[in-house]
This record gives structure tokens, sequence and C-alpha cells, in this order.
């Protein structure tokens, strides 16, 4: 119906929402006065003159359609005609003003039981972790006849609008730059089991500030491409630019490395300013099937390399990865162009975020607590599911005492009084982009055998106070990181007992296991705490209860690359504190007593206990800096010794200490280690350690009033693991290696016991990663955890007194997962947690008791006799020779190597030089890998007939060009590893081939 009278077009205005009628009638008033022409067409163009209106809406109202300006919330403003946007709508939310864009979900999709549950998962999960290289998803908001997925308005354009005319190519920089970006922003997707599929040009976005996004919409599940069907011929002519050659046969559907040819196809077409194939859609997809990939002479060598590996015709002969290509191409970026400035946010967007948390629609991210305006606590834990509703819960009572330890007294459950947090304090402006975001400042603010017997002593010294600095870090580890997930908390199905008995368990509690569930009681009411300038997104991070001074490290070895600041006045002046020392077991409450008694001072009388290592602490104990709360006589407590001779300032040997109390602070502050660690640390004046730049960085972000501070060095653990993680937590250390990974530098883990128990890390990566992608990896990784602890938990047959603690456990790490923020601060990537202060001994336990299983193995009953334990193998050939279980779906060489070596503790190096002139990839997928119980010489070699360019009937055949070796087979064996190489260099190189590879 067209409509042609003012009046009508009004009424129309205001029935559509778009103005009240209190501005209504001073427009009114105003266009009766100067308009010439009564007719509503003049009136419509009027008002989109003077901005009232947009000429879609305009176009809507005359037609009568006034229901189709609204689609729920959202007032639509425009739809784009063209592009490959075509069809969105653009809005904006009518409650807070953010503009937004809508994009249809088609009817067919919607009305199929099949696809649009796919649609809606793919969308749930876009929806969860903002990236800096993708469109931005909120949510998808459902109808009974359309949905729309709701995305963000980009403000930019297509990168092909911003090239520089047709066939101009783009400098090198530039294009190894913007495909780097659209490689990270595919990495994020492919982690999230989802493919890209239409990878082309048209899903390049280049915003005013350089920074690149995919325009990755799932509103359609990802299908094998219709090359046939007329009706999509513009998006078929973009797809037969980067089509791989797998996609053409009937019934392929995309797949993560058909998006890295793409990704090959895009370099090319950005180097070169065409794409790699020309002509009709059959002939481009013929020449993507067979012909050569050109290669201009002004295209760089090794890069041309990068090319030819992502347009490989075959998909193993590829990338394996999206984040590989990234790090491929990160050599040719500027390095001042790695991570270019992110699009400014606009005001409306934190108002919008929590608009969204609150209502019930589906949520922008996970499930996180509700807004700081009524929040609740978290939910009890462990291993009960946070409440659909933001009901306010109380902090679960203590856990049921652990064995060995006296039950504590009955404490009834009391309300929290405090939030569990509150969300950082920001500018509005900085929540929407979920990475800057500043911490708020909050208020408060003899004989050769005597010798022999003695260097005994001091081995066995340093193996158990090197247990006890890992013991005492664990809850922290285990939540923030999972460190133990990858090793210790996922041990192989083949356990070996080492005859062990369990415990009795308290008289009278036979079957009591360590931590029981709380009892519900009626919830208490919240009250906010600390300053709060914005609404609590969900997402912004927690803020922090402490606001301390940076940790001072003064005492500790100038080649510091590991150190743990303890306030063990916090841990033992509190209940949960105390109870999370008890959870560490008996192995650490005897290492407590044995240091409490060789140093003279209890952990009561200590402030602050700073545990360092580095270089010079290998070979030797760690060097140990303690605070004490009050002046005391140190001389008295350790028996009045006599000083060494050489020691200026005073040093003392105290039961094989060197200790060396601290110049002007001689009655409450000493430095503990060995004796050549005290004397260098006295020669430099007891001052602040030299640290490496990332660590000093990631030091004066630090908080000295935390009650745990961990700052590391990963590549110190990789090099030196074995001063930190040693006996039984050996297995650990791959574990960790692996969380890390290769490109983070620094760590900084801090945990803080109050009220609530609070806990963040901050990291450090390489140039290749951007603060806000490795912290979502981070807390990704952390989610991964608790999954692989549900697979895990059956394999280990648990004492009496962890059974259900082993059964919740993964339960609780999803749990920490739920709670964990992401953001960036100080250009550092940081994750923190908010939990119940009983989370810790509940973790603690479980982390300490997994550690435990996996280092004693299945347990029989208590009066079983024990059984002589298993040798451990010292050699690379006993490592060889040692069984173990390994089954994986899918991996690549270089990662299924890297898992098979750090589980059998052997180093592994890929020549990878070798392996590419023998036409092999170390990223080769490796597909159904499944060996229980075999050696690890025989996993190895089976691998690598697998992983063999031609199809090998075995390692010991000419075909087999994929080898390993032991190399150097004559030199000591700390030097010793497995090198892989291929049959042809270690003929060239005279390597000695193992049996498994000699030619029969």
């Amino acid at each position: 119906m067209q409509v042609t009278k003012t009046n009508d077009f009004w009424k129309l205005i205001l029935e559509s929402g778009l103005m009240t009628k209190e501005a209504c009638k001073p427009l009114h008033d105003q266009y009766q006065q100067t308009a010439k022409n009564g007719d509503a067409r003049a009136l419509a163009t009027w008002l989109v003159k003077g901005g009232h209106l947009t000429t879609y809406q305009a176009r809507l109202l005359l037609a009568g359609r006034v229901k189709a300006i609204n689609i729920g919330e959202y007032q639509i403003t425009d739809r784009l005609e063209e592009g490959p946007l075509q069809g969105t709508y653009a809005g904006k939310h009518a409650p807070t003003g953010h503009p937004v864009w809508l994009h249809p979900i088609a009817a067919e999709i919607q009305e199929d039981a099949v696809r649009f549950p796919i649609v809606q998962q793919m969308c749930k999960l876009r929806s969860s972790v903002p990236h800096p290289h993708l469109i931005r998803c909120f949510h998808l908001r459902q109808g009974s006849k359309r949905s729309y997925l709701v995305t963000e308005q980009l403000d930019g354009n297509l990168l092909a609008e911003s090239r520089p005319g047709e066939g101009v190519p783009i400098p090198t920089p530039d294009c190894a730059r913007l495909v780097r970006q659209a490689a990270l922003g595919a990495t994020q997707i492919h982690s999230q089991g989802m493919v890209v599929g239409d990878l082309t040009m048209n899903q390049l976005w280049l915003e005013p500030t350089g920074n690149l996004k995919l325009l990755h919409l799932p509103v359609r599940p990802v299908e094998a491409i219709p090359w046939s069907d007329e009706s999509q011929a513009e998006r078929l002519d973009a797809l037969a630019n980067v089509a791989a050659p797998e996609l053409q046969q009937a019934g392929t559907a995309p797949t993560k490395l058909s998006d890295l040819y793409a990704l090959g196809a895009i370099l090319f077409d950005l180097l070169t300013g065409k794409p790699p194939v020309e002509g009709s859609i059959a002939e481009r997809l013929q020449q993507h099937a067979s012909a050569k990939v050109p290669s201009p002479p002004y295209i760089p060598g090794n890069l041309m390399q990068v090319v030819q590996y992502l347009l490989a015709k075959n998909p193993g002969g590829r990338y394996q990865s999206a984040q590989d290509v990234a790090e491929a191409l990160r050599p040719f970026v500027d390095a001042s162009q790695l991570s270019p400035p992110l699009a400014d946010a606009l005001p409306t967007m934190g108002s919008y975020l929590q608009h969204l948390a609150t209502s019930a629609s589906e949520p922008v991210a996970p499930p996180t607590p509700p807004a700081a305006a009524a929040p609740p606590a978290a939910v009890p834990f462990p291993g009960q599911a946070p409440p659909a509703a933001p009901i306010p819960q109380p902090v679960p009572p203590a856990a049921a005492p652990f064995p060995g330890a006296a039950p504590p007294q009955a404490v009834p459950p009391q309300p929290v009084a405090t939030q569990v947090a509150t969300p950082v304090a920001v500018p509005q402006a900085t929540v929407t982009t979920g990475v800057p975001a500043a911490q708020p400042a909050q208020e408060g603010g003899a004989s050769r055998a005597t010798a022999l017997t003695e260097r005994i002593r001091k081995r066995k010294l340093q193996r158990k106070i090197t247990s006890l600095v890992v013991l005492g870090v664990m809850g922290i580890a285990a939540i923030v990181g999972g460190i133990y997930g990858y090793g210790i908390l996922f041990p192989s199905n083949d356990i070996a007992d080492n005859g062990e008995q369990v415990e009795t368990p308290p008289e009278g509690n036979p079957d009591t296991p360590p931590v029981d569930p709380p009892p519900e009681v009626d919830p208490a009411p919240m009250t906010p705490t600390g300053p709060q300038l914005v609404q609590d997104d969900g997402q912004t991070l927690w803020a922090s209860p402490t606001d301390g001074q940076p940790i001072d490290l003064t005492g500790v070895p100038n080649d510091t690359r590991l150190a743990l600041v303890v306030r063990t006045s916090d841990l033992t002046g509190n209940p949960e504190g105390d109870r999370i020392l008890r959870a560490l077991g008996p192995d650490f409450a005897a290492l407590r007593e044995q240091l409490e008694g060789e140093l003279g001072v209890r952990f009561e009388q200590l402030e602050t206990l700073t545990v360092s290592f580095g270089t010079s602490t290998a070979g030797g104990p760690p060097c140990l800096v303690a605070k004490l709360k009050g002046g005391t006589n140190l001389l008295s407590l350790w028996g009045n010794p006599n000083p060494i001779a050489s020691g200026i300032p005073a040093m003392y040997d105290v039961k094989g200490w060197t200790v060396m109390p601290v110049p002007g602070k001689e009655d409450r502050q000493f430095v503990a280690g060995s004796k050549a660690v005290v004397e260098a640390i006295a020669q430099r004046g007891v001052a602040a350690p030299q640290l490496t730049r990332e660590l000093e960085q990631l030091r004066r972000e630090s908080d000295d009033q935390q009650t745990v501070s961990l700052l590391v060095e990963p590549q110190f653990l990789a090099s030196s693991g074995s001063q930190v993680m040693r006996g039984e937590l050996a297995a650990g250390s791959a574990g960790l290696r692996d969380f890390l990974g290769e490109g983070i530098r620094a760590v900084l883990v801090s945990g803080h016991l109050g009220q609530n128990l609070y806990l963040e890390m901050r990291c450090i990566g390489s140039l290749s990663l951007d603060p806000p992608s490795l912290a979502n990896s981070v807390k990704e990784k952390i989610n991964g955890v608790s999954r692989k602890l549900e697979d895990a938990i059956p394999a280990v047959n648990p004492t009496p007194y962890w059974r259900r603690l082993a059964s919740r456990f993964p339960n609780m790490i999803q749990f920490a997962y739920q709670q964990s923020r992401t953001g960036v601060d100080a250009n550092q990537a940081v994750v923190n947690i908010m939990l119940p202060s009983a989370a810790g001994q509940n973790i603690v336990a479980g982390a300490e008791l997994m550690l435990a299983a996996n280092s004693t193995g299945a347990v029989g009953p208590a009066s079983g006799a024990p059984m002589p334990a298993a040798k451990t193998p010292e050699t690379i050939e006993e490592k060889l020779a040692s069984t173990m279980s390994i089954s994986f779906p899918q991996n690549s060489l270089e990662f299924a190597l890297r898992d098979i070596g750090e589980e059998a503790g052997i180093p592994i190096e890929i020549k990878g030089g070798d392996l590419q002139l023998d036409g092999i990839t170390r990223n080769k997928e490796i597909k159904e890998f499944t060996h229980d119980n075999k050696p690890v010489g025989e996993i190895l070699a089976q691998l690598l007939v697998r992983a063999n360019p031609e199809a090998s009937p075995g390692a010991n055949t000419e075909v087999q060009k994929l080898i390993y070796v032991i190399h150097p087979m004559d030199g000591p064996e700390e030097a010793k590893k497995l090198v892989v190489t291929t049959r042809a260099a270690a003929e060239k190189n005279n390597y000695t081939l193992p049996d498994v590879f000699k030619i029969k």
C-alpha cells in the first residue's frame, strides 16, 4: 500500500518506533512552516535530508511496510544490494544505539532439521571468542520464520577495492602481512573445528587501520561446491580462482587443507596482480588440477617456496595448519607491521555487550557470571555446572581431611560478604575490543668417604627442595595452564606398578574421598567491591583483588630464569591456605619439615619465601631468599655456627646450606644456596638481578600482594628443566613445554587467596604471536585439559581417597575454563580466573593425587605385598626399548614425533633440509595411528613408514626413505638425540642405521 498523505506517514513513523511523539512534534511543526507540498514523498525527502530517516527507511514507510523496519530489537537502516554482503541488513540496536549487520539465514536452511542445527552451533562458536582478524559475530537472533546472524559493522572496504589496479602487484611485505593475518583468522576458525570454505578475495576486508579481517559468516553449513549450479555463478567464479584440486570431486566438501590452498592462490594473486589460473571456470579448475604453478622471477625464491607448498596438488604436500602458514610468512613481514592497530571501539559497544549478556537471547560468549550490577559468586565447586540463571551461590565449606591429616574443625557454611569479582574498570570504549584493558587502581594498596657422603646428601636435598617448589605451585599451574594435562594428568594406559601401598583410610571413615561436594545452602546477597566505572560485559578481565608493587627479587642470582615468590604468611594464616598446604600431600609435609629443620625457620615465621633457579644453580640447590615477619636472632636459630673464613659479608655453613644474612637486615632476611651462588650474590652487593628483557617486563607488571607469583622463561625449562622437574615430576616437563609452546618467551603466573581464589597468567610471545590470539589460545588449552581428563581418568586406578574426586576432576578444570577471561594489558596476553576460595584445595589435591597415581601406577589393596619398582630407562637405547601406548585420529609428523619424544623422554630433531631434498614435509598428516604397549623404537619406525612419500612395505626396505638415527653414537649420553632424516642423507653423513632400518 503506497502512502500518500503526510498524516499517515507520521503515524507510520510513530508505529515503527523510529521516533517518539515528542521528537515528531517539533519536526511536524517545522515541516508545516516550510513545506510547499503536502505530499508524503516530499515529507520523506525532507526527513532524509535532515538526517532523521535513512533513504531505505523512507522507502519502506512510503510502501507501508512498517513491520520491515524492525527485526526484534534492531532497527533496520539500510540493505546492502551488491558484493559478497548482498542481502545483509544494516541496522542499530534500539536500546543502546549500537550499529550492527544482520545476515539472514536462508529459508531452506532454517527449515532443514539437519542443516539448521549445524548453523546454530557454528554461530555459537563464532560468537564465543572475538578475534582481531575475523569479523566479530555477536549472536544468532532466532525467529520462527527467519533468523539472522548479528555481526559488527565494519569500516573500510573489500581488499580487492583497495588494490592499486588490475594486474598491478602489491609490494611483497604487504602481501605477506595481509595473507598472514588471513591465516591467523583461519587458525582461529580451524581451532574451533570449523572450515572457512569460501575463502576467496571476496572474503578479505581491509579496515582503515590496515588490519585485515575474514568475512567468515557461518550462515550455511560448509558443503560440497555445486559447480554446475548456474544460479550461483558469481560465487563459483570467485571460487574457481582458489579451489583446491580435490574440491572438483563430486561430494567433496572443503577442508582445512583446501583453505590453505586458497590462501596460496590469494597470496599468488596479490604478489602478481592476477590469479594463478585463467580462463573459464572449467579451464581454471583443470589448471588447478594439473598445471604447474607459474614462478615469476620478481617473487623472492624463499617466498615462492611458501607459495609452492600452499599450492601443492596433493593435500599432504601442503602446510598442515594455518598457524604454520602464518609462521612461514612472518619473516617476510616488516616487524613494525606484524600487529597493526585495531579499529577504535564505538562508545556504544560496552552497553550493547552488557545488554546481550543480560538478555534472554543467546549470549555473546560462553557462560560467564552476569552483570556486575547483581553479580553472583561462582557456583559450588567442584563438579557442579554453573546455574542457568544468575543465582548467587555461597563459597563451599572446607573439604574433607586428606590422608594423614587431622580433620579440620567443622565450620558451618558462611555467606560470602563480597562479590566474586568486579570487571576491570576501563572506559566503555575500551571494553568493546576485548583487547587492551588496563587494570584499575584499587584502594588500599674430612675424609674422602665423608665428602662423598656429603655430596650425596646435598644432591638428595636439591631434589627434595625442587619437589617442594614445584608442588607448591601445582595448584595454580593446574588451573591456569593445566600443565599436567598433557603429561602427568594424561598417563598412558600401561602405567607400571612400583609397589607402593595405599595408606589406611582414617578409622571409621573408610570410603570418604578427599573432597566432598559442599552442601547446598540458601544464597546470600552479594555486594560489589572496588571501583566500577562500567557494567560487567561478561568478557572483560576480572579485576585483581590486590594492587601492590612489583615483586622484589633482590638477592637472587643474576642469571635467574625461574623465580617463585610465596607469601607464606598468607597461606599459613588462612584456613583455606592451610588446607591447600595439606592438599599437597605427605611428600610436601615431609619436605616442609626438613626445610624448617635445616634452616631453623618455620613457615609460620616467614613473610615471604623466594626460590630461584638459573644456570648457576645447576648441579646444586636452588637459591632461597627468606624474609621473616619480625626480627629474630638468626645465628641462634642456626646453632651459632662459625662464619666461613672468606665470607664478606658473613656467611655460614648450616647443615649443607651456605647462608648469608642480608646486610642491614641481619635479623629478618637471609639468602641460602650453594657457596658459589651465595658468594656471587654477595660480591654484587645483594642487589636485584639483571633479568632478561621479557622477564623484567613481566616483573614490573607483577603484584607483591599476590599470594604466589611464578616468573619463568619457558626456554629455560626446555633446556634446564631437570633442575625443576625431578623425580616423579619429570613426566610433567614435556607437558609444560607443550602447553607453553615454542612462541612464548616469558610467563608470569600469580594467584591470590582471599575470600575468593584469583588466578592470573601473563605471557609475552614472539613477534608472530599477537597478544589477543595468544591469550585466547592459552584459555582454550585449559578447555582442552578438561576434555582429555575425561578420557584419562579411567586409565588410572585411583586410591579410595580420591576415587570420587577423580570423577569430578575434569569438571573442576572445565569450571575454571568457564570462569576465565582473556585480554591484553601492557601489550601482554592475559588470562585470569576467579573461583571460590575452596577451589584451591580441590584442584591442588586432584593434581597431586593424579601425579602420585601416575608415578606409582594402579594400586592394589593396602594389605598387598609391595613389588619392586621398575628400572627407569636412562640411555636412548633403553628408552627406545621401553614400551608405551599412543593413539591419535590425526596429527602431523612433526607434532607426532614431538609427542612421542616427550612421552619417552627422548630429544628428537627433524632435519628439514634433508627431508625436502627427498620431497618430504615435516607437516605430513598421519591419520588413525594406534599402537598399544609397543617398544618406542618400533612405534617411531611405524610412524616414519606412514609418513614416507611413497607407500612403503616396511622400515627395512629401499623404498623407505624416512628414517631415524642416534647421533652422535660415540658422544656422551646427555648429548645424544634422535635425528629424523633420510636414508640418502644418513649414507652421506656416515650415520649408523638402527637395525630396524637396515635393508634385509
